[in-house]
């Protein structure tokens, strides 16, 4: 229980340090809206270049980067480390493709399916994106539990059901106790304690004296770890692009990224987002997997690849700085789930209740907003309490699938004006139908992920529907 005490100091002292920092800045999100619930739901322009890029980068960064990631790395090689790195150009696409469009916007959106409802208008299409946000994002909180857990009893010796228990009421105090910019410092200060805790275990890591031996006789038993294809050729060429698909240009489509497009303060703040944000990116993508496919050299014997990580950190270091090192994945996964259980929340009641009853005051939306997360938060962790060998496939998946509903209604709603609601409702229902159909497929079909396919066809559907509206249109007309 010694290791324990670090973390427990640690998340305690950042909630403070956050809050603080947080309620400083409250004047500042007064001046931004008088309407409490919208400065509770996304805090004003406030993003700079720095915390922008810190707050991306931290969100991004998940359960799947620091548990899952360097738990597939540890079973298929290098191949995996490979493909972990092509996500790296993610900040450039974000900020670079879509930032300056949301900058240009003159209204100020508190949630994602607020500007899909102004852009399209149309109601069938702003359900099914709050319904889809919400299935996924309890999806993905569940895994970012499961990650905790796993940490938390790996490192200190406690039952994965007692890690799991600290790791959801840690959740609990951090994302009922602040908004958005609450949660958007957190990720910032968690953002850095992330790259100095992954530094630190990769020099202690190659600091370990018989590492190049070992490595050398894992690799002569198992020659395809150095293989860029992976252990039995599982990462071809058309897996590896097709994860370029899901993991980098993709990631346009999630609402959980996206959303930090609506607060940055202005376009000198995304050019130095993009910077340092690919930095960071380049760096805390690198970095864990490379731990976890050297850690195999170590451990070789893991019945579980997610045990990778927790496994370095509680062998590798003494009781108290393996505590101190474990605040870095832990702030990993807290700045994933604070992001989307807030915006899950915020969706449910302000995209659901609050257009039904207009009236609602903005202290009863904040309050209603508090039960709805822990509602979320006793849906995910029922999932996580029987958690799978590997994490990394629930969380791709359900990254594949917030993708397949949200990018090209999100593109095209920026890029094509002419496009209408009901053409993007078309690609929405394409895409989320496709990907599910696919994601059954067991083999996958020329081994590429269901996301191309469900992407080309949601695509082909919204060009389609578009010409035939265009169409039906001019003839409307026409005949008048």
């Amino acid at each position: 229980m010694t290791s324990l005490l670090p973390v427990l100091i640690y998340l305690a002292l950042s909630l403070v340090i956050t809050r603080v920092w947080s309620a400083r800045q409250a004047n500042l999100s007064q001046q931004f809206c008088d309407d409490k619930a919208k400065r509770f739901f996304i805090g004003g322009a406030f993003l700079s270049g720095p915390l922008l890029a810190l707050t991306l980068v931290a969100t991004y960064t998940s359960a799947g980067s620091f548990i899952g990631g360097p738990g597939a790395a540890y079973k298929f090689g290098l191949g995996w480390v490979w493909l972990a790195v092509i996500q790296v150009p993610v900040v450039i696409l974000t900020l670079g493709v879509l930032g300056p469009k949301f900058l240009a916007q003159k209204k100020q959106y508190s949630t994602i399916i607020e500007w899909l409802d102004e852009r399209y208008n149309n109601s069938w299409l702003s359900t099914l994106a709050m319904l889809s946000l919400v299935v996924g994002f309890i999806a993905m909180i569940s895994v970012q539990f499961i990650g905790g857990a796993r940490l938390l009893s790996g490192v200190t010796g406690i039952s994965y059901e007692l890690g799991l228990g600290v790791f959801v009421l840690t959740v609990l105090a951090y994302t009922l106790t602040g908004g958005f910019r609450a949660v958007v410092l957190t990720d910032a200060l968690q953002g850095v304690v992330m790259l100095l805790g992954v530094i630190i275990l990769l020099i202690v890591l190659l600091s370990q004296p018989d590492l190049s031996a070992k490595l050398m006789i894992e690799t002569a038993k198992t020659p395809e770890l150095l293989s860029p294809h992976g252990v039995d050729d599982f990462l071809g060429w058309p897996m590896m692009l097709s994860f370029w698909v899901l993991i980098c240009f993709g990631t346009m489509g999630l609402p959980h990224t996206i959303v930090r497009l609506l607060a940055v303060k202005d376009p000198q703040s995304l050019k130095r987002g993009m910077l340092w944000g690919t930095i960071i990116c380049f760096l805390m993508t690198l970095i864990p997997h490379l731990c976890g496919f050297l850690g195999r050299a170590l451990f070789p014997n893991l019945t579980v690849p997610d045990q990778i990580m927790p496994t370095l950190i509680g062998q590798l270091m003494n009781p108290f700085w393996a505590g101190v090192l474990l605040a870095a994945p832990i702030a990993a996964v807290m700045s994933s789930v604070d992001s989307m259980l807030l915006q899950s929340a915020v969706s449910i009641v302000r995209d659901g209740v609050v257009k039904a009853r207009p009236a609602m005051s903005a202290t009863t939306q904040v309050r209603m907003t508090q039960v709805v997360m822990l509602v979320i938060t006793a849906l995910a962790c029922f999932w996580a309490v029987k958690p799978p060998d590997m994490i990394v496939w629930i969380n791709l998946a359900a990254f594949g699938a917030l993708q397949a509903v949200f990018l090209w209604p999100i593109i095209a709603g920026m890029f094509w004006p002419s496009v209408s609601g009901h053409t993007a409702l078309v690609a929405m229902c394409s895409g989320m139908v496709s990907y599910l159909m696919l994601q059954w497929q067991v083999p996958l079909i020329l081994n590429i992920h269901p996301i191309v396919p469900a992407l080309l066809f949601s695509l082909l559907m919204l060009v389609i529907s578009h010409f035939i509206s265009q169409a039906y249109v001019k003839r409307s007309v026409a005949s008048r």
